[in-house]
């Protein structure tokens, strides 16, 4: 199923030929078969269509914003003023946030509708978007599968064509797994480029709020609605992202699905022809423990500081508790040994980003695994479904880069896989400006032309 895009929408709306009370309904009619199919929707908010109503009026006037009219969906860690948000968890079932997070002031303000708040896993803190309370969230090619996470229920509300955009957030790659899966576009801005204030906490340090968008297009719409400014270069059939290319040549110990493995070569080797592209021999091994180590200890000090111990263990999920639990046993000398190991990563980072403008490499090693699974088996290697598909993403937000994931060229019956971009700190628009040349490309590698 596909969705309207975000420029077919806003033609419509400027052009008269349809109205955003249309596109709202049809928006939360879809949203309740996606929760009901795929269960993507954790609170579908049936007043959004009192919104649309004022974004007629505003057309009526001349007065349209830049979104306005446009249904959106947001993930249920980002509070939304009298929508339930509930985390995820049980323990905040019926909270009624008081206020907007910041970005969803930023959205609203821009004119879009929200619909209501997509499932995540509890607290943001998983990769499979799966509640012992609410059940879990299915890949909308295959309902055996996860979407990923912890953002699933955003990045299945736009492959299921919800919504043509949706609002998640990344830690450790919760906008770019579930978008990589799912087959659509994530992208992680900069640290701090959109504000988490309202949004719920994970590891501070490492949050990012992240967009999910069905096409390139509608990202550069997306993005620069919410302050983040693609600087587009020529658009033609030559046009080609400046700089110099870097792909990761050395292999994690996490390896690359062979399937996954060609494409992705097929795929390079295609961008070599008109752009210069360099192997790096650079390891992002490391980062995943540092990561873990990072997001145990800040977890546990968000929790701690919000929540009674009894509370925890009576309302939160058994996974989550569990963290929890290992989460008071880290030392300060543990935390410490892991806030150095992530210095000496960003300075590994920093000079491999003065050899290359841009770093492409897989967004996740593998498929979407099956619901249940705890393991995931690639070639010879098995091992924890949470390092398999964090290894190449949690390093990006140890540093903060930005990185977006985009569809990679597959075969008809392959499940999607993602293609991972990787810019300089505060070069979103470089990243955003190579998602919309590379989509080109991927069109042109998956229809011939």
């Amino acid at each position: 199923m596909t969705s309207s895009s975000i420029v077919e929408m806003l033609a419509g709306l400027k052009a008269g030929t349809v109205t955003s009370a249309q596109l709202v309904q049809a928006a939360l009619e879809k949203a309740r078969r996606s929760a009901t199919e795929l269960n993507a929707f954790a609170t579908i908010d049936e007043d959004a269509i009192c919104s649309a109503t004022e974004s007629d009026q505003r057309y009526a006037k001349g007065a349209a914003r830049e979104l306005e009219g446009i249904p959106i969906a947001v993930k249920d860690v980002i509070d939304t003023a009298d929508i339930e948000t509930r985390y995820g968890s049980a323990a905040y079932i019926g909270n009624l946030p008081k206020a907007d997070a910041r970005v969803v002031r930023h959205l609203r303000k821009a004119g879009a509708v929200i619909i209501g708040k997509t499932t995540t896993h509890e607290f943001a803190w998983g990769v499979t978007t799966s509640s012992d309370t609410f059940g879990s969230t299915r890949h909308p090619q295959d309902p055996k599968r996860i979407p990923g996470g912890s953002s699933g229920g955003s990045a299945v509300a736009v492959a299921y064509g919800v919504v043509p955009a949706s609002i998640g957030t990344d830690t450790g790659g919760s906008v770019r797994i579930p978008a990589a899966l799912c087959g659509v576009i994530g992208l992680k801005p900069t640290y701090g480029a959109l504000p988490t204030e309202g949004v719920f906490p994970l590891a501070p340090t490492l949050d990012h709020v992240g967009l999910i968008c069905g096409n390139a297009e509608d990202l550069t719409i997306f993005a620069r609605a919410l302050g983040i400014k693609p600087q587009l270069h020529v658009s033609g059939r030559d046009a080609k992202v400046k700089g110099t290319i870097g792909i990761l040549s050395v292999p994690s110990d996490v390896p690359v699905d062979r399937d996954i493995a060609r494409d992705l070569s097929t795929f390079t080797e295609a961008l070599r022809r008109n752009h210069r592209v360099v192997e790096v021999n650079v390891r992002v091994d490391e980062a995943y423990s540092i990561f873990a180590s990072l997001v145990l200890a800040e977890g546990g000090m968000t929790h701690f500081s919000r929540n009674s111990s009894q509370l925890i263990s009576e309302s939160y999920g058994r996974e989550t508790a569990a963290r929890l639990e290992r989460a008071r046993m880290l030392s300060i000398d543990d935390f410490a040994r892991a806030q150095e190991a992530r210095q000496r990563f960003a300075k590994k980072m920093a000079l491999l980003f003065e050899q290359v403008d841009l770093l492409i490499l897989p967004t996740c090693p593998c498929p979407a695994p099956l619901i249940g699974a705890n393991d995931v088996q690639i070639g010879a290697w098995r091992g924890d479904i949470r390092k398999a598909l964090m290894t190449y993403t949690a390093p990006f937000n140890l540093v903060g880069y930005p990185a977006a994931t985009l569809p990679l060229p597959r075969s008809a019956d392959a499940l999607p896989a993602g293609l991972q971009i990787v810019g300089r700190g505060g070069e979103d628009h470089e990243v955003v400006n190579a998602v919309v040349q590379f989509q080109k490309l991927a069109l042109e590698l998956k229809y011939g032309h």
